[in-house]
């Protein structure tokens, strides 16, 4: 019971999904009422719904995505090529790559190798549960890691089988669930357990909790082929249990192209005949006629069914109805050999929907980078006519009132409140209750603390639009106070809820958004760029800055932290630097492989085409923020660079270590991309000739973040910042998101310690690569928590929690909002004979669950990131191999495969399988340096690979 217990500890977040939505309709609600001089009930406040006990629907929650890793004896469907295979997921060590591999052992106790990503259903600790035991024994994974009890298939075998026929029993109830909760609730979203509630009759709080066997059962129906027409998993299905819910138009239109197919529509017919023509002509290279072709209504549609085809067909996971029915559309041209997903892009290009160059996966994603365009331009809109002085902000001006002000009052601090006959308000005054309204005043101008005209420094890329953090030191003169010579460091952070309230409608898009999304073609930014890039950017237009600043005093001797202060502040000086400037005039002993790997870094791109000239570049185009003459800067910021690797060094001494293995990035001309038409296509575009949709540039270069010693230093100060966040927020007992990263398993554990003891580099903290390898698939990521459980790889064990970047993440807005309340508390205690409290605006039951909903976009956003800098690399080798040019690159092997090895080129710090006889794999190993070519590049899918050619 205490292995079931630990593995369902996992928590709540979507067993509760019901009730946040009858929340969010009396928030809204309550943002419409009046003040009725009643006392406010404290903001954002969430209340968990009653569970039933036993309730499985608590194996999808906020803790369930905790506990991300799938474990052994945990319940497991696989799928693989669209289809679903069921087992009890186990570990076993592959000899050949000389590393753990995921395991599951299936029908008949036979052992399916598969990788965790293929993982799309878990019940934790499924083989520990009483009744499993009960059939199959005890199974000692300390004494036999591999191995469950025989009979193991047999018993996921009945369980898959009961929970089949419960499908079939209640299939008619099943196929209601489209129609009722698009048409009947309205929701565009539904999880498992809220379609297993509503199928089995169990949405009363007084009903009977589900059984394993109801929620897996519903997860058979959303994800078998005739349902994937209606809903869509989410990336994160494992552990959220989410599916959107596709509009009827899509719905309609698939079901329509597939009965037009069916019944050979004459539509189809007419379709092909012309697409085949445009086919034709694109591929002779005459496209004078496509000017004068149009698409009609029935074209659009069959466009669209091909162009869904296009984007879902590469699933590995879900298979794609779409599919069977796309060589009935394309084999009638006469023109392609094999119908596949790629078929479909090559269709689609050909006849003028798409450019060749099209990235589908900003389609593919789960998330709308575009929704809400409109919405904040009305939001911005109102601002400007509403409040327009929060715009521009005055803080001199704003100051001559609060000196006016405190000559006439001390008692206004919360509002509704009389503090002077010792009352308290459960509202604090950050929050206001219309969704349209802004701070007239802000509620901390008057704990702001001046930095006066003390130079504050902001290091960021020559490009860079957004300024959202600086840093200042000031040493500390040594006194009885302060004994030991230590240096105070300030790091000074943009400030938007300044002038945004948490309920106001810009907040909540923010909410929704996330985070800034950063992608090769275009930005797609949290806040308004009017905001962002304006009014709270911490550019030098020489006006006051609103900050909230984040204090460390370190002492000079270990770099340990002595004291530290989180406040409001304004600064009045600040310098704008660019990372190149700032290398030139600053020590490089702290970078893994000196200056020398600087310059390899920086040298290390490739361009396509080759023969236009680059427009954009990385790097600065030319010198001018730091002067070598300036001796007082130069002095600055090496005593900056100085401050920042003390603290650097003692996290060193505690365990902290780094490595990298290069990492891709890329930049497109132009850029932003133009979009490319989504639908209502009018006819085809001949993309190669038009002057809007120019091939884009695409230029790949290594990321310099630890080559570059202004880079290691900007982002020291920002952990410092982090810390100090934490220990305050710590010691108010405020709820807040924190960053955490568990150490290996105890097992592993002694094999880690010992490299990093013995092969960190004690000056840069790097382990170099050979070294690292090895131990790099037990490292865990790092996870969102409410808990501060540490951050093993940095050396900080009691607590970091990001706030550097409010401009563009959501989780530092919410880090603002909650210690500038346990401020203002403070300041209104101090000001009167009262205690003065308000509660924390956002409470621990509503973060523990918004910190799901962060992590998991947040998780979606860096795949659609990662996956467009993939594409882009890829479309750049694919037109160096279509056009004939070298592929050939040295590289380091990662580890070995069954038929060759996996790689990582040294140039372009991208990563392939690389196919190599038995004898070349026989004689190398993890770290030799080898050439590689590649030879085989699919961008759409995304996938490369390559061949052996030599060790170097």
């Amino acid at each position: 019971m205490e292995e079931r217990n630990r593995t369902l500890s996992w928590a709540r977040q979507m067993s509760e999904r019901n009730a946040r939505q009858d929340l969010e309709a009396k928030r809204k609600a309550a943002m419409r009422l009046k003040d009725k001089g009643e006392a406010p009930k404290p903001v954002y406040t969430y209340r968990s719904p009653k569970l039933v006990p036993g309730d499985v629907a608590e194996l999808f929650g906020a803790e369930s995505i905790q506990n991300r890793a799938v474990l052994p004896g945990d319940f497991v469907e696989i799928r693989k090529g669209g289809a679903a295979i069921c087992g009890i997921y186990t570990q076993s060590f592959d000899q050949a790559e000389d590393r753990l591999q995921s395991t599951s052992i299936v029908q008949g106790d036979q052992v399916l190798g598969h990788r965790t990503a293929d993982v799309v259903f878990r019940i934790p600790g499924y083989i520990f549960r009483d009744n499993v035991k009960a059939k199959l024994g005890h199974w000692d994974i300390a004494a036999n890691p591999t191995t469950p009890p025989q009979g193991t298939g047999k018993v996921v075998s009945a369980f898959a089988d009961q929970a089949s026929l419960l499908m079939g029993t209640f299939y008619t109830r099943f196929n209601t669930l489209y129609d009722t909760f698009w048409h009947g609730r309205k929701q565009t979203m539904l999880t498992t357990p809220e379609a297993a509630r509503y199928v089995f009759g169990k949405e009363d709080s007084n009903s009977s909790p589900l059984t394993l066997q109801e929620l897996y059962a519903t997860h058979v129906f959303l994800t078998q082929d005739s349902s994937l027409t209606r809903f869509v998993p989410s990336a994160a299905v494992r552990w959220t249990g989410e599916f959107t819910i596709r509009r009827p138009q899509e719905v309609l239109l698939a079901e329509t192209v597939i009965d037009w197919v069916r019944k050979d529509d004459p539509r189809v017919f007419q379709f092909i005949q012309k697409a085949k023509e445009l086919v034709e002509g694109s591929r002779r290279g005459d496209r004078s006629g496509w000017k004068a072709t149009k698409f009609t209504d029935s074209d659009r549609t069959l466009i669209e069914f091909v162009r869904q085809t296009a984007i879902s067909g590469y699933s590995d996971l879900f298979g794609v109805p779409q599919l069977a029915y796309l060589p009935r559309l394309l084999r009638p041209l006469g023109i392609y050999d094999d119908i596949d997903p790629r078929t479909a892009f090559e269709f689609l290009t050909e006849i003028g929907v798409w450019p060749r160059w099209y990235n589908m996966e900003i389609n593919r994603s789960a998330i709308s980078l575009t929704s809400g365009g409109v919405e904040e331009q009305a939001i911005i809109a109102r601002i400007q006519s509403l409040h327009p002085e929060s715009l521009q902000q005055d803080f001199d001006k704003d100051l001559a009132r609060l000196q006016q002000e405190s000559s006439s009052t001390n008692a206004t601090t919360l509002k509704g409140a009389d503090v002077s006959k010792g009352e308290t308000n459960s509202r604090s005054p950050l929050v206001l209750e219309s969704p349209t309204e802004m701070y007239k005043h802000d509620p901390c101008d008057a704990i702001r603390h001046d930095f006066g005209h003390q130079p504050i420094y902001a290091i960021d890329d020559p490009s860079a639009s957004e300024l959202d953090d600086a840093f200042s030191i000031e040493p500390v003169p040594v006194t009885t106070l302060t004994p030991e010579p230590s240096t105070w460091v300030h790091v000074h952070v943009a400030d938007p809820t300044s002038i945004l309230p948490p309920l106001h409608e810009m907040a909540t898009l923010a909410s929704e958004r996330v985070q800034t999304t950063y992608l090769p073609e275009g930005t797609w930014p949290m806040l308004p760029r009017a905001l962002t890039e304006e009014t709270l950017s911490l550019k030098n237009d020489g006006r006051p800055k609103k900050v909230m600043t984040f204090s460390a005093r370190l002492q000079d001797s270990n770099g340990g932290i002595l004291e530290y202060k989180v406040r409001p502040g304004i600064v009045r000086k600040v310098v704008t630097l660019n990372y190149d400037d700032v290398d030139d005039v600053i020590a490089w002993d702290r970078v893994h492989g000196g200056r020398a790997e600087g310059n390899r870094v920086r040298s290390s791109f490739m361009t396509m085409p080759e023969d236009r000239a680059l427009e954009r570049t990385y790097y600065r185009s030319t010198k001018g923020s730091v002067s070598t003459d300036d001796t007082a800067l130069v002095k600055e910021l090496n005593h900056l660079q100085s401050v920042a690797q003390r603290h650097t060094d003692a996290r060193l001494r505690r365990g902290a270590f780094n490595f990298s293995l290069g990492r891709p990035m890329i930049e497109l001309t132009p850029y932003p991309v133009p979009r490319v038409a989504e639908g209502d296509w009018q006819g085809p575009i001949d993309y190669s000739h038009s002057p809007l949709w120019q091939e884009p540039q695409i230029t790949v270069r290594l990321d310099p973040a630890f080559a570059s010693p202004s880079r290691l230093m900007v982002a020291e100060y920002m952990i410092m910042a982090g810390r100090v966040a934490s220990m305050f927020a710590q010691e108010k007992g405020l709820p807040t998101l924190f960053r955490n990263q568990p150490a290996p398993a105890e097992k592993y554990r002694e094999a880690f310690e010992e490299t990093i003891r013995t092969k960190t580099n004690p000056r840069t903290g790097i382990l170099n690569m050979v070294d690292m390898l090895p131990l790099r698939p037990y490292i865990a990521g790092a996870e969102i928590s409410t808990n501060p459980l540490g951050h093993w790889s940095m050396g900080i064990h009691d607590g970091y929690c990001k706030v550097t970047s409010p401009l563009r993440r959501y989780s530092d807005m919410i880090a603002h909002w909650q210690m500038k309340g346990a401020l203002l508390n403070k300041h209104a205690s101090s000001s009167t004979s009262a205690i003065v409290t308000t509660p924390p605006i956002f409470s621990l039951d509503t973060l523990s669950p918004l910190a799901g909903v962060i992590r998991d976009r947040e998780r979606m956003l860096g795949m659609l990131e990662a996956r467009s800098v993939k594409y882009w690399l890829f479309e750049m080798l694919r037109r160096r191999i279509d056009g004939g040019m070298s592929t050939v690159f040295d590289g380091i092997i990662l580890n070995p495969t069954a038929d060759g090895y996996n790689v990582i080129s040294t140039l372009l710090g991208f990563q392939t399988v690389v196919k190599a006889e038995p004898g070349v794999m026989g004689a190398s190993k993890i770290g030799d340096r080898v050439i590689f070519e590649v030879d085989n590049c699919n961008p759409q899918r995304p996938y490369i690979g390559g061949r052996h050619l030599s060790m170097a």
